[in-house]
């Protein structure tokens, strides 16, 4: 592969691909195949939408990262982890990762007017004000994580309206809450692998804010996932299946990774984070059981 095409590759974070993505594509999965089961839509209905919802997650954290390599560029050049990277290495120009920053930004934009009016009214609001934005909370406040996963959970509503054509703030709360915070979690645990570089930088995280108290704060973040998971259950009229696979299940994983993980470690600290996806999977998984046996009991 050409330098230039690999250099543009990893500035994307394509080359780690599931790994990042899925942060993203998770409040989409995890909403739509919500909405899915609210509505009874047949299965090859819920696959189609599934890789699609996926697809534009993944085209969203690529245009994210982009711009964050962009903001970030000079933070980088001061992190060991970051300093390689394209924009802050030289190997990829602000203009080139521009016109790339262009392309995805398009192609989110198109797939944005497929979904209906009013979903595409809520992704043209919360892609700019949301995940544009991001990149600059480690600037001004100590929760960068905590505004990510607000970020990355306007999905919820967005493919909730998108399937079911009505904003149900319940389940749009429950379920975006409980994303909101899995995320968090699961973002200060890879935070925790700049902490010296950050203190240095003069970066802002919930890593360095916390201390020793991350696991304990953490343990909150994790609580309140299962409960807003939990409701969501019950106002959603799901069955066992969801409730063992989705909730208890990751539930206790996320619970052994807060407390087994050493935050002082930045190998274990990735190892945790990309460990969270298999939490994240289950919780997908839960939902899809549950869904199909409640087709099939329909058609009994």
């Amino acid at each position: 592969m050409p330098s230039k095409t690999r250099s543009l590759l990893e500035l994307t974070r394509l080359h780690w691909f599931p790994v990042g993505s899925d942060c993203i594509i998770w409040p989409f999965a995890w909403g739509s195949l919500a909405a899915s089961y609210h509505v009874a839509l047949p299965m090859n209905e819920v696959v189609t939408n599934t890789l699609f919802y996926a697809l534009l997650g993944t085209l969203i954290h690529c245009a994210a990262c982009i711009i964050n390599d962009v903001l970030d560029r000079e933070f980088d050049r001061k992190v060991e982890r970051s300093k390689n990277r394209p924009i802050a290495s030289g190997a990829v120009t602000v203009l080139e990762a521009s016109v790339l920053l262009i392309v995805f930004v398009v192609a989110i934009f198109y797939m944005f007017s497929t979904a209906g009016p009013t979903a595409l009214s809520l992704g043209v609001f919360g892609l700019p004000a949301c995940g544009g934005t991001y990149p600059l909370m480690k600037r001004w406040m100590h929760w960068p994580s905590l505004y990510l996963g607000f970020a990355a959970s306007w999905a919820v509503p967005f493919t909730w309206v998108a399937i079911t054509g009505e904003f149900d703030w319940g389940m749009i709360l429950n379920v975006g809450i409980a994303s909101c915070c899995w995320t968090c979690l699961y973002d200060t645990i890879y935070a925790c692998q700049d902490k010296k570089d950050d203190v240095k930088a003069g970066v802002k995280s919930m890593a360095v804010h916390l201390g020793d108290g991350i696991r304990l704060a953490l343990s909150v973040f994790g609580a309140t996932f299962f409960a807003c998971l939990l409701w969501a259950g019950y106002l959603n009229g799901q069955h066992l299946p969801f409730y063992v696979m989705s909730v208890v299940a990751p539930f206790l994983l996320c619970l052994w990774h807060i407390w087994s993980f050493d935050h002082n470690d930045p190998l274990d600290s990735w190892k945790k984070f990309k460990a969270g996806r298999h939490g994240a999977a289950l919780v997908c998984a839960g939902l899809v059981v549950d869904h199909y046996c409640k087709l099939v009991s329909l058609t009994v």
